[in-house]
């Protein structure tokens, strides 16, 4: 790295991401390396209500920062991801179908994400709350769809996805 020692405040050129150093006339320099804060997004369906087999679990996005986790502009209650790592956190809450099993699981393209279902059995009706992280790395835009992967329509009261780029 070379960087020119001068009075006041610049960029040194042709490093690997940008440097900051601020200096004064008398040749003290500080050298500032940027923080540079991950994209997160936080998606919630707070609606509730019932969610057929097989199918999407909308949310909605309601909090983010940055620009590679985004609400999908293809698929209505999906979200974007832009190529990357991301932890992945999500939460459902909801009654027990008839089958007495319920499960979710996260999709990416369509397909469903290996390691990412939860699933849940007890008495129907009974109240249940599924979650799950993972880590998942995209090479390209990803949609991301939280799936009601059980064989029954589910009756969900709460769900919602955190989705943080590390």
């Amino acid at each position: 790295m070379t960087c020119f020692t001068r009075c006041g405040n610049f960029c040194c050129p042709n490093t690997p991401r940008p440097i900051f150093v601020f200096g004064d006339c008398d040749n003290n320099n500080s050298v500032i390396n940027p923080v540079v804060l991950p994209s997160f997004g936080f998606f919630e369906n707070n609606l509730g209500g019932t969610v057929p087999a097989n199918t999407i679990i909308p949310v909605t996005l309601t909090s983010s920062q940055g620009s590679n986790v985004t609400a999908s502009t293809s698929t209505a209650g999906a979200v974007t991801l832009a190529p990357g790592r991301y932890e992945i956190t999500y939460f459902v809450n909801g009654t027990l179908p008839a089958s007495t099993t319920m499960s979710v699981a996260l999709r990416a393209n369509g397909v469903q994400v290996a390691g990412s279902t939860s699933t849940a059995s007890g008495t129907a009706g009974n109240q249940t709350t599924l979650t799950k992280t993972i880590v998942l790395t995209v090479l390209s835009t990803t949609t991301l769809e939280l799936y009601n992967n059980g064989t029954d329509a589910l009756t969900i009261s709460n769900a919602n996805i955190l989705v943080k780029e590390i």
